[in-house]
């Protein structure tokens, strides 16, 4: 395996991490902990994998594996995918799938 592959496998585990403590956060609540973790609520338990995946993101891209791109295409993106999940939002709430 060559190093590329193996930050993008780490990344690919910090993808799946953050699924898992969302899950946690829904299941349990954001204010709840792990029993074994009770300094960590599950917001932070979900917020550290978030961090830890822009971490391996950004490794990869100082390392030249994956360009990025300029702030205001990240901004871009960001607005069009707020945008497009409420208008889908509402479309399952207008299908009575969200009180």
């Amino acid at each position: 395996m060559r190093k590329n592959e193996y930050l993008a496998l780490v990344a690919m585990e910090e993808c799946a991490e953050i699924q898992q403590a969302l899950s946690k956060a829904l299941r349990f609540g954001f204010d709840d902990h792990h029993p074994s973790r009770a300094d960590e609520t599950n917001e932070e338990q979900l917020l550290t994998e978030f961090y830890q995946l822009t971490a391996m993101i950004e490794e990869m891209q100082n390392r030249g594996i994956i360009a990025g791109f300029a702030q205001d295409k990240i901004e871009q993106v960001k607005q069009n995918k707020i945008e497009k999940v409420y208008k889908y939002m509402e479309y399952s709430k207008a299908n009575g799938l969200i009180e």
